[in-house]
């Protein structure tokens, strides 16, 4: 991909880039990069929101875990 992907994904978990290389390699020539970067990024970020978020877990009464 082109360095506008590699800014993106520099402080990303390897897994976590992978997974967006292969997301926006899908999108194909359908948009410009940077609006399938963008594009995927919203998705995970939604996917991250129904799973959960950072904790994955819901928390106790009081929100202690």
């Amino acid at each position: 991909m082109g360095a506008l992907l590699d800014s993106y994904i520099k402080n990303k978990s390897p897994e976590e880039a992978k997974e967006i290389i292969r997301r926006v390699g899908e999108i194909g020539p359908n948009m410009s990069e940077q609006s399938a970067i963008q594009y995927v990024l919203a998705e995970m970020r939604e996917e991250r929101k129904k799973n959960g978020g950072l904790i994955g877990k819901p928390l106790g009464a009081g929100g202690k875990k």
